[in-house]
């Protein structure tokens, strides 16, 4: 009988356990929690048959996302007018097969590690890193709350330059099942050698933090970010539009002789053509005129193709655009079939359709410096920021966090973006509508931001760097490589046998 019990309440305590790893996350960055909850997601799902880890993975799962990623249900409800029951029912959706990603883990750890225990101990870091890559792709991707956002701040950022997000999340996996090892093991000399290679990791990832893999180019760039704090409910108000206009316009004519001025990602309430005359050519003249340039996020129809395009503005000397790649499925489009557009249509629920850009632009130039220019969502795909690289001397994130509303996904989203530039080694500007508006040097640090939620200006300087870091050149490939093989001989180990 208690044995049944403990079996029982094994997929309360990973349900818990997930729960506890959000706050390794921002806002909280307790990041000291995110191996000892993959410590514990280890331990529970020891000794169990596949099918039992299946479901405490599961369970850890529904901590993990129904927590972390419960703001879905605020885009939704309160900004992407669903109803109610839609907007609990598409975020459970959401929940539940993300879910499904740890417990498949457990399951595969549990299956491959057969039947020497200790083997278990090195395949759940290749099981679990691989469940993360999976997540970053399937179904156009969805990488948010990978484990490695929680060291952006830590000695294991060093990796990030070297292995990039997947390579952090290898070492903190790896450390949850040292952390078992040394716990579950007999042998006194097995866990001094399991602490020892512990230090090493981590110490290296401490000494990495101290190598530059770029170096600056040019002196320092003067920027000056808009955080305009129109409310998202007011955002596409025609009768708003005039006042949305006019103020950051306001706002922008004190920081004109700033080399850059960055609005945010759609930060106009009209289509470009609708601006394209007298309200933009009144920017660009008078940003000409000082020495300025202006970039800003808004809308564009392209008749070629009759699509609207999520894109950036640069008003330099001419214009030049940019327009959004990847877009954010259910919330940027619709991946339906026609029939179902159309019950969508009869019922009135909410739903549009942009465009995506090239997946192979022209960068962007600013005073003859190339830029790497994401907008929102973009940012979160560390293996495509990476395309613009080399040749990008900074990076440029634009977004409307406004559709988070005030819960934490905004700070999670700055996380993000921060390692980004841990990644590339290059200074990062990130204008959004209501927060988090930053600066951040190439080593991830946060050098100025405005608070949340009110209207402001930012600015400060940046620094053009060149060099690509071994991330940049080489992506996810040596992670993705030692995948594989980890799992491949696991495999076969497996195999033989049975």
């Amino acid at each position: 009988m208690r044995g049944i019990a403990k079996q029982a309440l094994r997929p309360l305590a990973a349900g818990v356990s997930g729960a506890g790893l959000v706050l390794a996350f921002a806002p909280w960055e307790w990041a000291a929690l995110a191996p000892i909850c993959l410590w514990a997601f280890v331990a529970l799902t020891g000794g169990c048959s596949a099918r039992r880890a299946f479901a405490v993975g599961y369970a850890f799962g529904l901590g993990q996302f129904g927590f972390g990623v419960s703001w879905v249900f605020v885009s939704i409800y309160e900004h992407g007018n669903a109803g109610l029951p839609l907007a609990a029912l598409l975020t459970a959706m959401l929940v539940g097969f993300l879910a499904f990603i740890p417990a498949l883990v457990a399951a595969i750890t549990t299956v491959l590690g057969r039947p020497v225990p200790t083997r278990r101990l090195w395949v759940f870091p290749a099981a679990w890193v691989t469940g993360e890559w999976v997540r970053s792709w399937i179904f156009t991707g969805f990488p948010w709350l990978a484990i490695g956002y929680t060291q952006s701040d830590g000695s294991l950022a060093g990796y990030a330059p070297v292995f990039g997000v997947l390579g952090i999340g290898a070492v903190l996996a790896g450390t949850a099942t040292a952390l078992e090892f040394i716990r579950t093991t007999a042998s006194g000399r097995g866990r001094g050698l399991a602490l020892a290679i512990l230090l090493g990791v981590w110490t290296c990832g401490a000494a990495l933090r101290a190598v530059s893999w770029t170096h600056p180019e040019g002196p320092p760039l003067a920027v000056a970010l808009v955080q305009g704090n129109v409310p998202q409910e007011n955002k596409w108000d025609a009768r708003r539009a005039d006042e949305i206009l006019a103020r950051y316009a306001e706002l922008t004519q004190p920081l004109l002789g700033t080399s850059l001025i960055v609005w945010p990602e759609a930060a106009l309430p009209r289509v470009y053509h609708e601006l394209a005359g007298t309200y933009l050519t009144q920017l660009q003249v008078a940003a000409a005129a000082t020495g300025s340039e202006i970039l800003l996020g808004l809308l564009r129809f392209d008749p070629q193709r009759r699509v609207y395009l999520n894109s950036v503005l640069l008003l330099g000397l001419d214009r030049q655009f940019y327009d959004k790649r990847h877009l954010v499925p259910f919330g940027e489009y619709f991946p339906v079939p026609d029939l179902v557009r159309r019950w969508m249509q009869v019922l009135e629920m909410p739903y549009s359709d942009l465009g995506a850009g090239s997946p192979q632009p022209d960068l962007l130039r600013t005073h003859g410096l190339p830029l790497a220019t994401f907008i929102c969502y973009e940012v979160v795909f560390g293996n495509e920021v990476i395309r613009d690289l080399p040749a990008a001397r900074l990076l440029v994130n634009v977004s409307n966090d406004a559709w988070f509303g005030r819960s934490f996904a905004p700070h999670q989203h700055f996380q993000i973006a921060r390692l980004r530039a841990i990644e590339t080694g290059r200074d990062l500007v990130r204008a959004t509508n209501t927060g988090v508006t930053a600066l951040v040097d190439a080593t991830g640090r946060v050098r100025a931001r405005l608070p949340s939620f009110e209207v402001g200006v930012l600015r400060g300087e940046i620094q053009p760097r060149v060099g690509a870091t071994p991330y940049v050149r080489w992506g996810d490939l040596p992670v993705l490589v030692w995948m594989a093989v980890t799992l491949t001989l696991a495999t076969g180990l497996r195999l033989r046998r049975r």
